[in-house]
């Protein structure tokens, strides 16, 4: 069965991670050093942060923004459902907000209408915020770029509120340390703020160095896996063209996905199961947001909740062979 996300990693980023279980000086965490520096230069970050888990990062970043005491946080109703807990565990009100389909984020008339203290987008499939819902916000920003790679646009860092991005690095990203994410910053100011968290975070919500010497190493060929991921898009992209399904509207010409997204014009089952019958596994794109968990999101998140029952994933990863891209191709060509 081919799986829609990679569930091995390469003898190369595995010897990485022997050779630091091998070394005396294990407790000075020299890879995590080393992996936040490296990913603080390749994708232009003032600073950034390794943590154990995505959602002890986003209450860091809660406390960082330090929202008023009864405050509200607004979340995307495609948002994975750790958001939402990591908003009530800091003590906060959870707003769930609809999303656009043109744009898979809420729109600024929702935002507003909400007047949040904290707004955490969440950038699905890949599709980031437009900067001109960004520069229209005058509250402190939590992203989420999980989907994007770790990619963020260059043009959003003259923000002057408080701006942080969570990298989730769990099994289902490009880059899988086996557990954990980063916090960053683009922004001076938000950069020393992490620095300063930095010497008193404890260690133990640390990321290991066990899991940043594996996010290093597969780190090192993260442009390869770029262009590899963009050629398989544009192969299943023309093979989708033969279907009545479509991608995403929102999805551009120059997005980089998490996955290969497909809108059905049919019942999902009857597509997850024909590609199933072929070897290839397909998955709900959004099966733990709140568009699918909540019993109203019917009546109040109707788009989010339509985008979500008939969005479908399939696989797209820089680990599938050529055969494996045929294979894929052919299935989706040929969907019911």
């Amino acid at each position: 069965m081919i799986s829609v996300f990679s569930s091995y990693i390469t003898r190369k980023d595995m010897d990485l991670v022997l050779s630091r279980m091998v070394e005396d000086a294990i407790s000075e965490d020299i890879y995590r050093d080393r992996f936040e520096k490296a990913i603080k230069e390749h994708f232009q970050f003032e600073q950034s942060l390794a943590f154990r888990s995505p959602y002890n990062a986003l209450i860091k970043a809660i406390e960082i923004c330090d929202p008023p005491e009864g405050g509200k946080i607004a979340l995307s109703a495609l948002a994975p459902d750790w958001h939402r807990l990591a908003v009530e565990d800091a003590g906060y009100e959870p707003l769930i907000l609809d999303v656009d389909e043109a744009s898979l984020h809420p729109t600024l008339n929702d935002i507003q209408a909400a007047n949040p203290s904290i707004l955490i987008l969440f950038d699905a499939l890949g599709v980031t915020p437009s900067p001109s819902l960004l520069h229209e916000l005058n509250i402190p920003i939590i992203e989420d770029v999980s989907h994007t790679l770790g990619r963020v646009k260059s043009e959003i860092t003259s923000i002057q509120n408080a701006r942080f991005y969570i990298w989730s690095l769990e099994a289902d990203s490009a880059i899988a340390t086996g557990g954990g994410s980063l916090l960053c910053a683009k922004g001076k100011r938000d950069a020393q703020i992490l620095r300063s968290l930095n010497e008193s975070l404890p260690s133990v919500l640390k990321m290991t160095d066990y899991n940043a010497a594996l996010g290093l190493s597969q780190l090192r060929s993260y442009s390869v896996l770029i262009e590899r991921r963009k050629a398989i898009f544009d192969i299943l992209k023309g093979q989708l063209s033969r279907t009545r399904h479509t991608i995403p509207d929102a999805v551009g010409e120059n997005e980089i996905l998490y996955a290969f997204p497909l809108i059905s014009a049919v019942g999902t089952k009857d597509i997850i199961d024909y590609a199933k019958k072929y070897g290839v596994q397909v998955l709900p794109a959004f099966p733990n947001s709140a568009s699918m968990l909540e019993e109203s999101a019917e009546r109040r998140l109707p788009r989010a909740r339509s985008l979500a029952l008939r969005c479908l994933l399939f696989p797209m990863h820089h680990k599938l062979s050529n055969q494996q891209v045929d294979q894929i191709g052919k299935i989706i060509a040929t969907l019911p």
